[in-house]
């Protein structure tokens, strides 16, 4: 008995200093919480966390909004919430509005789904859903490297990872499994991943002819779509708004010789692809969502993209805002809302 006791005892305190070791490199190479190493999925969406900490209902006479979106409405990047509270007409039966903005850098489809997951404890009245560009980038890669998930891309990939270990509070080991797997992969595999930067890898961009992302687009923002419906939110889905000048090349962006509204946060399309790739991708889901996104009471489609002035003194490249867009953004907007929120209210 002494011997199963002492080995027993053994194994504890080897899983212990194991699992002690293993947050403590999380903490030091990840910036994981020690006793909570599950928030590190907050590292990734830091934008997330105010939203957490707000007391948020449907049933109240606050209108809740929250904003879904990429780097075209995050808070550096446009005053969106700031134009819209300027226009935004209170609607019947609300005495105060409250804007979310859940929008993230290099954000898409995937990350919006999962950061309403992440949000499920949160009742708002409106989704305001507005993304498309961030997804065209993921099929620039051959069909074999391709994933419905995006984990052939290094940022979701480790997100994908986190999110499929709820144990980790409890004990890391499984997920610094792995992790270690991933990080592997990211050093030694050369074609696991479309990289971070276009010219690390130009000639994967021909790849983007094949939009193989539009049905995880599809899937994911359907997913939104009926969550917001259990949650009895509304949903107002925005098509995609961008400008590509006839005359576009990379090099007339470079010399800033194109009409747009060059500022800071302007960036070459090649970002995201080859430009009549991207914007192929673009008009696809535009197009499509009058397909896949049923109308009802409680979903709008509205086709913001048709209604946008195609003029550069509305954009600083193919789709961020100059001031005068987000302005013209807001209003658009805000005047699509009045009758969807208002069918709640009566």
């Amino acid at each position: 008995m002494k011997r199963k006791a002492f080995f027993f005892a053994g194994l504890m305190c080897l899983y212990l200093f194991l699992e002690i070791s293993l947050r403590l490199v999380l903490c030091i190479s990840s910036g994981a919480d020690f006793f909570h190493p599950s928030r590190l999925i907050y590292r990734y969406y830091p934008e997330l966390i105010p939203i957490k900490q707000a007391a948020i209902s449907n049933t109240d006479s606050t209108l809740d909004v929250l904003i879904l979106s990429c780097s075209v409405l995050h808070k550096d990047w446009a005053d969106i919430v700031e134009e819209m509270n300027k226009c935004l007409q209170l609607p019947r039966g609300f005495n105060r509005i409250r804007i979310y903005n859940a929008s993230g850098v290099g954000h898409g489809s995937r990350d919006n789904m999962i950061k309403y997951d992440l949000l499920s404890d949160k009742k708002f009245d409106l989704i305001i859903y507005y993304d498309a560009i961030n997804d065209s980038r993921l099929n620039n890669c051959p069909d074999y490297v391709f994933k419905n998930n995006y984990s052939h891309y290094l940022w979701y990939d480790e997100i994908n990872h986190i999110i499929s270990h709820p144990e980790m509070d409890f004990t890391v080991i499984p997920f610094f499994y792995d992790w270690m797997k991933i990080r592997l992969k990211a050093l030694f595999v050369r074609e696991a991943y479309i990289p971070q930067h276009f010219s690390m890898r130009p000639e994967w961009l021909v790849y983007g002819s094949n939009l193989k992302s539009v049905m995880s687009y599809e899937a994911n923002v359907k997913e939104i779509v009926a969550k917001a419906q259990v949650k009895h939110a509304q949903f107002l889905y925005l098509t995609f708004a961008y400008y590509l000048p006839a005359n576009y090349t990379l090099q007339k962006f470079h010399d800033k010789t194109l009409d747009y509204s060059f500022c800071d946060h302007s960036r070459e399309t090649e970002i995201w692809g080859l430009s009549q790739n991207v914007s192929r991708f673009i008009d696809t889901v535009n197009v499509g969502s009058k397909t896949w996104l049923s109308p009802s009471a409680h979903v709008k489609r509205v086709d913001l993209n048709a209604k946008f002035p195609k003029d550069g003194s509305y954009f600083a490249d193919v789709c961020h805002f100059s001031p005068k867009g987000i302005r013209r953004f807001a209003e658009l907007t805000c005047r699509e809302l009045d009758s969807l929120v208002l069918a709640k209210g009566n």
